[in-house]
C-alpha cells in the first residue's frame, strides 16, 4: 500500500512532556488511507549489527529482510535499517493512528495513517515487537 496521495503531510518533533519524550506531531489533519510519510533508509548490514544492536540505534531501527517481522530484530541476524526523516522518531502504541510498510527492495519506509487524524495530535505506530521499556 503506498497510499492514497504521494504528498508528505506537514509534521513536527514535539516534546511530548517527562512520561513520552520526544514525538512526531501532525500539523495538519491527515486523512485515513493517507501517506504521512515516505522515508528513504540507511542499511545497516548484517556484519555490523554485532556492533550497532548493543547501542542506542538498536531502539530506532526497522527489521530489513523479506519475510521478517519487527520481533526478528532480537535474533540479530540479518539486515536492519534506520529510516531517514520523521520515521526512525515515531512512538509506540497499542491503539497506533498510522501504519508502516515496509519496501525492502526499493530501500523506503511508508507511513500511512489508520484514522483520521488532527493535526496537533501525535502520530503513533506500533512497533510489532516485544517492548525494551514499560509504554505506560
Amino acid at each position: 500500500m503506498w497510499g492514497t496521495s504521494d504528498e508528505r503531510k506537514l509534521l513536527r518533533v514535539a516534546n511530548l512532556g517527562p512520561h513520552r519524550g520526544r514525538g512526531v506531531v501532525a500539523m495538519q489533519d491527515i486523512k485515513t488511507g493517507e501517506l504521512i510519510e515516505r522515508s528513504p533508509v540507511l542499511i545497516v548490514p548484517a556484519k555490523d549489527r554485532p556492533v550497532v544492536d548493543p547501542t542506542v540505534v538498536f531502539t530506532y531501527v526497522f527489521m530489513w529482510e523479506h519475510g521478517t517481522t519487527e520481533q526478528d530484530l532480537y535474533k540479530h541476524q540479518g539486515r536492519a535499517a534506520i529510516a531517514l526523516g520523521f520515521t526512525s522518531l515515531l512512538n509506540h502504541s497499542y491503539t497506533p493512528n498510522a501504519d508502516f510498510h515496509r519496501h525492502i527492495d526499493e530501500l523506503m519506509i511508508d507511513v500511512v495513517a489508520k484514522c483520521d487524524i488532527e493535526a496537533g495530535e501525535e502520530v503513533t505506530i506500533d512497533y510489532q515487537m516485544t517492548l525494551w521499556f514499560d509504554p505506560n
